[in-house]
C-alpha cells in the first residue's frame, strides 16, 4: 500500500506490490517525486540510497525522464533537476500562472507596435523559462513557445534576470553551471559575462544577437514587484537582421515592462486588502 495521510493524500513511496500497479511506473514516479521535492540537484547515488533502488535502475529511469523533458541533467555536476515542462503544470506555480495571465496583454501591445514576437520569462532554478508568448505578425517570425528554456546565464533575458542577483547568488549559479557555447555568439567568459550583466542592471534593459539561438536577436527589460525585485523579464524576439528594428523599440519595451510592473503591484495590493478583509471577517 502507498502511505496515505489522514486527508486521503499519498504522502510516501508507492508500493509496486499493490494490485493493479505497474512496477516500472511506480519506480519512475518515486524518482521523479524525489528529485522534485529535493532542495538541491540530485546525484544518482543519492537517489539510489534514499529510494532503496539499484543504481543502474535509477540511472535508466533518470535517462527516460530526461528524454521525456520533465528532468534535466546538469553535466558539470552530474546531477538532475526538474525542468519547466513539469514545473509549469504544478499547482505550486499558481503565482506564475497569474503572472502570465496578467502580463500577456502587454505582450499583445508590443506585438501590435513591433510586429515581432513578444514573450515573458521567469527564473526556474538555474534556467530561464518562457511562461507566455505572443507570436509576431510578420510573415517570417521567431517563436519558441511557453515552456522553452535556456541557461539563466545566457542571452538578454538571462542577463536581466541575473541583474537582480547578489554577488554571492551570482557566484553560486556560475559555480553550478557549465559555461559553454549554445549558439554562435554565446558569451562564455566569466569576466565578460559579469560586465554585461552589470551593464544590463545599470541601463535597465539588454540586447543580444545569436547568443542563445543562432540567427535570433532579442531585447529584454525587467518586470519588478512592489518592492522593486525583478520577478520576470519582458522580451522582444526577431531574426538577427532585424536587431536594429527592435533596438529602436527599446523605449516601448521598457515602458511596457514598467506598466506591467505597476499592474502586478496593484494586483498584489488588492489581493492583500482582500485577504485582510477575509481574515477580519473570520475573526468577527
Amino acid at each position: 500500500m502507498a502511505d496515505v495521510s489522514a486527508d486521503g493524500f499519498n504522502t510516501g513511496k508507492l508500493d509496486a506490490g499493490d494490485d493493479g500497479l505497474v512496477q516500472s511506473v511506480t519506480r519512475a514516479l518515486d524518482v521523479l517525486f524525489a528529485v522534485a521535492s529535493a532542495s538541491e540537484p540530485q546525484l544518482v547515488g543519492e537517489l539510489s540510497r534514499s529510494l532503496g533502488l539499484p543504481r543502474p535502475t535509477v540511472h535508466r529511469i533518470l535517462n527516460t525522464l530526461v528524454a521525456s523533458g520533465v528532468l534535466a541533467r546538469i553535466d558539470s555536476t552530474k546531477t538532475y533537476v526538474v525542468t519547466p515542462k513539469l514545473a509549469l503544470v504544478t499547482a505550486s506555480n499558481a503565482e506564475t500562472a497569474n503572472l502570465a495571465g496578467m502580463i500577456t496583454p502587454f505582450l499583445h501591445r508590443l506585438v501590435a507596435i513591433s510586429e515581432e514576437t513578444a514573450s515573458l520569462h521567469v527564473r526556474v532554478g538555474d534556467l530561464r523559462v518562457c511562461i507566455s508568448e505572443v507570436e509576431g505578425s510578420r510573415g517570417i517570425r521567431w517563436a519558441r513557445g511557453p515552456g522553452w528554456s535556456a541557461p539563466i546565464w545566457s542571452g538578454a533575458v538571462g542577463r536581466i534576470l541575473m541583474a537582480e542577483f547578489s554577488e554571492q547568488e551570482y557566484r553560486e549559479v556560475l559555480d553550478r553551471s557549465e559555461l559553454r557555447a549554445i549558439a554562435r555568439k554565446t558569451v562564455v567568459d566569466e569576466v565578460e559575462l559579469h560586465d554585461l550583466v552589470e551593464s544590463a542592471r545599470v541601463q535597465g534593459w539588454c540586447a543580444t544577437e545569436s547568443e542563445t539561438v543562432d540567427g535570433a536577436s532579442a531585447t529584454a527589460a525587467p518586470i519588478v514587484d512592489a518592492g522593486g525585485k525583478t520577478i520576470a523579464a519582458l522580451s522582444l524576439y526577431a531574426a538577427a537582421d532585424r536587431l536594429p528594428h527592435i533596438l529602436l523599440l527599446v523605449p516601448e519595451l521598457t515602458k511596457a515592462a514598467s506598466d506591467a510592473s505597476d499592474a502586478w503591484a496593484s494586483m498584489a495590493v488588492f489581493s492583500q486588502i482582500h485577504d485582510d478583509q477575509k481574515s477580519l471577517q473570520e475573526v468577527i
